[in-house]
């Protein structure tokens, strides 16, 4: 009864006039004790609440201190409920008790209602842990996981709620998810209500979200969700906006279901008028004229200069683009900005004329003054050696401070792949001389090896599998950690089926401190999918030098490679040796040939050590990506072997192979054009160039119409016995199906002939075929490529049946 009215009596007291007019730390009341009570078991020890209390005995009773304890102890999430109750005491002070009610600990977690996907399912999805103390934000979360789950299989409408059952003695909690699934639907037409510039087609086409089609099942397709429906509503006003309808808005969206599984999206749209660029006028700019500004500039091959000149469309990111090309063509010249500023600053003024449908521009231009390089620090590497760094910029210090060289050195750097993605800056420094400036290279190291294994199969190496480890920043002269050098250093093994290969790879890209790389591959193949006949096996070296001529698209290459290549038979097919049982030379033995091997294909066997000298001009300017849509792949290769060399056998051969890629007149639509010539020929000593060293056609890579390597010579037994000339085209139409899906119609011709230089071209093989090419995200970047083709003309030895070929990749090599 005491605590009662003692408690009564502080509450009259501190809902006084006199009271409420002083501050909390006036009442005059005094903390005399601090008790902390637990509600059920208790969640943390007594030390653990104490220490996360800002009160403290013998402080001013202050009641805004104990809301802000609450607020403490809340934040360390092991409580569910606090409060904190004041008695006076008998020597006038105040007592706090901190009641505690501890978070149950997750005993159970159970589903109901849950018809699509199994409990075990759903369990492993949540983040919600039997064991661990609940939680109300995971439990809210996990309701919201379990939603999209089931949105993204097209089940729209389904709720999902968590319902908790507490045993506050114990300390226990069951949390019970709720599952009202809905009805699927199925998106079953994406309509664009008001757009007449452009079709239904094309408008779908820049969305994910689309209708429901045969192979959704395969593509995810015709389903509504919400994240994505949300962004494609993005992506369509970019896609209007960058055609030069700025005025382009999403009025409404319906979703109208004719029936409760079948759904039609309506867009309801403004295009507004499409906008050109009238005016383009520059300010400010007193030391280049406007002309010399239109001109831009050129460094290390890319022009710099404004796009977006009168007369063409109008888009925000054109003049965001052109913005910035006038910063980066003061930035050429060494302008900088002013101050600390490391770029000028170059403002836009938009002027719409909506009579016309124009967009003046103009273009507010701060110049400062240029700027030189006076020192360049690198920070931040600390595995990686300066020079690694230093020789990939494209400025020192006493140039001008270019910022578009600065720019691309930083592209350069980000290129390596040494460094975490995103973590290499530049910036200026200033110093005490005002147009001299420090460029500061600022990295953060990044994980630079990497192990992979996996598995594969074709229709020519049939099944494999394969292990490997690559360094991109090895040294090879910094044990025992070997990296920070900018070398690249490559292990692989393959094995399978039809092969066993093992390779060694090293390359050093600046050797002799000059952009010459230097490249070292050591190497042992057991090749048996050549034939069902024999095995052809190498084991060598090969070393190399290769940098650029002019630009980076053009590279140069000599090498040298010795290696010992053998034939070998299968046993039971080897010649064997048989008795003379009578008349002369009785008891004498002779070899047998087996019927199966010819003797012009047996006198292949054994093997022979080859030495020779390549050279190799490239010319690629495709770009990136597995599939290009422009540019080319030149490559001419010649090489000769035996004579001051050494080895056991002579030859020469020339190789030229090319692939260019066009755009076609829709998008995605790709036209793939490829040819190659070759011509080897044996001299000196050699009376015929070995097997492995001749020429092939057939499978998958080349003529896709016939069995691989079957196209040229053979033997009396239908044995592929390669030839000196060969000749090779293809054409090849690809187009998008679906977003992971192409369909391609291709043609090839080609030949291989006997003789070195012998070009008929009235003797070819040819053939037409279909294929697909299906991207699996899991496999890797690389597709699928399914091809069947039909020989036209072709030889008596070939039926001229549709052949399969599968293999992997958009782009076939030669």
């Amino acid at each position: 009864m005491k605590s009662l009215r003692c408690r009564c009596w502080l509450l009259l007291w501190m809902l006084s006039p006199g009271w409420l007019s002083l501050p909390a730390a006036q009442t005059g009341l005094v903390v005399e004790k601090i008790e902390i009570r637990h509600v059920g078991p208790p969640a943390v020890s007594d030390d653990l609440v104490r220490a996360n209390l800002h009160i403290k005995v013998g402080d001013p009773y202050n009641p805004d201190a104990s809301t802000d304890d609450i607020r403490a102890l809340k934040a360390t999430g092991y409580f569910r409920d606090i409060r904190v109750e004041a008695d006076r005491t008998e020597n006038g002070g105040v007592k706090l008790i901190y009641v505690v009610q501890g978070q149950p600990v997750l005993s159970e977690v159970r589903f109901e209602g849950n018809r699509k996907y199994s409990n075990t399912k759903l369990l492993k999805m949540v983040k919600s842990k039997i064991g661990e103390p609940l939680d109300d934000y995971k439990l809210f979360s996990d309701a919201q996981e379990i939603k999209k789950l089931h949105e993204k299989a097209g089940y729209q409408q389904t709720k999902v709620e968590s319902k908790q059952s507490i045993n506050e003695q114990l300390g226990r909690a069951t949390v019970t998810f709720e599952i009202k699934e809905a009805l699927k639907v199925r998106i079953m037409d994406v309509q664009f209500v008001g757009a007449q510039a452009f079709s239904q087609r094309k408008l779908s086409k820049q969305l994910k979200t689309r209708r429901h089609w045969m192979f959704s099942w395969l593509t995810g397709s015709g389903k509504l969700k919400e994240e994505q429906f949300q962004e494609d509503q993005e992506k369509l006003k970019d896609f209007y906006w960058s055609e030069g309808y700025i005025d382009f808005e999403i009025n409404e969206v319906k979703l109208d279901y004719s029936s409760p599984t079948r759904l039609v999206i309506r867009f309801i749209v403004y295009e507004g008028q499409r906008y050109k660029v009238g005016s383009v006028e520059f300010k400010g700019n007193a030391r280049f004229t406007a002309e010399q500004i239109r001109q831009g500039v050129v460094v290390l091959g890319r022009p710099v200069k404004p796009r977006m000149l009168e007369g063409e469309i109008f888009t925000p990111k054109g003049l965001e683009r052109d913005r910035e090309a006038i910063e980066d063509f003061y930035g050429a010249h060494g302008y900088i900005g002013k101050g600390e500023r490391d770029r000028i600053i170059v403002g836009t003024i938009k002027n719409p004329n909506t009579d016309r449908g124009t967009m003046d521009l103009v273009y507010q231009i701060d110049e400062g003054e240029p700027s030189k390089i006076e020192k360049i620090e690198i920070r931040g590497n600390t595995k990686t050696k300066d020079k690694v760094i230093r020789r990939e910029l494209s400025v020192s210090p006493g140039e001008v401070f270019d910022m578009v060289r600065v720019k691309l050195s930083k592209e350069r750097l980000e290129g390596l792949q040494y460094f975490t993605q995103g973590k290499v800056q530049m910036s200026v420094e200033p110093t005490e001389v005002p147009n001299l400036k420090n460029l500061i290279v600022d990295v953060e190291e990044g994980p630079s090896g990497n192990f992979y294994f996996g598995a594969g199969f074709s229709s020519i190496d049939q099944l494999f599998g394969y292990v490997g480890m690559t360094q991109g920043n090895f040294d090879l002269l910094n044990p025992p950690y070997f990296t920070g050098g900018g070398q690249k250093l490559r292990l692989q093994a393959t094995i399978g089926t039809k092969q066993e290969d093992y390779e060694l790879s090293f390359v050093e890209p600046w050797f002799l401190n000059r952009h010459l790389a230097l490249e070292v591959d050591l190497f042992h193949r057991d090749i048996l999918y050549y034939s069902d006949l024999y095995d052809q096996r190498e084991t060598g070296a090969r070393i190399g030098l290769r940098r650029a001529l002019f630009t980076d698209a053009f590279q140069i290459g000599l090498n040298y490679t010795i290696e010992n290549v053998g034939i070998h038979f299968d046993q039971s097919l080897t010649a064997t040796n048989a008795l003379i049982t009578y008349g002369p030379g009785k008891d004498a033995a002779f070899p047998v040939i087996p019927p199966s091997i010819s003797p012009t294909l047996a006198e292949e066997s054994g093997d022979r050590l080859v030495s020779k000298v390549g050279a190799t001009l490239t010319y690629d300017t495709r770009g990136g990506g597995y599939l290009p849509s422009r540019g080319q792949l030149t490559s001419l290769s010649a090489s000769i072997a035996g004579g001051p060399f050494g080895g056991d056998t002579d030859f020469y051969k020339l190789d030229l192979q090319s692939l260019w890629y066009f755009k076609g007149p829709f998008e995605g639509h790709v036209l793939e054009l490829g040819g190659s010539a070759g011509v080897v020929k044996a001299y000196g000593d050699s009376t015929r160039v070995p097997l492995f060293d001749r020429f092939f056609l057939g499978g998958a890579n080349t003529l896709r119409g016939y069995k691989f390597r079957h196209v040229g010579p053979k033997d009396e037994f239908g044995e592929p016995l390669g030839g000196g000339t060969y000749w090779f085209l293809s054409a090849e139409y690809s187009i998008p199906i679906i977003e992971r899906l192409r369909f391609a119609a291709f043609y090839d011709i080609g030949m291989v002939y006997s003789k070195a230089y012998d070009f008929s071209l009235g003797n070819y093989n040819d053939d037409w075929g279909i294929g697909l090419r299906l991207l699996i995200p899991q496999l890797g970047p690389a597709p699928l490529r399914l091809d069947y083709a039909f020989p036209i003309t072709h030889g008596s030895d070939t039926s001229g049946s549709g052949r399969f070929q599968f293999s992997v990749g958009y782009s076939r090599p030669f």
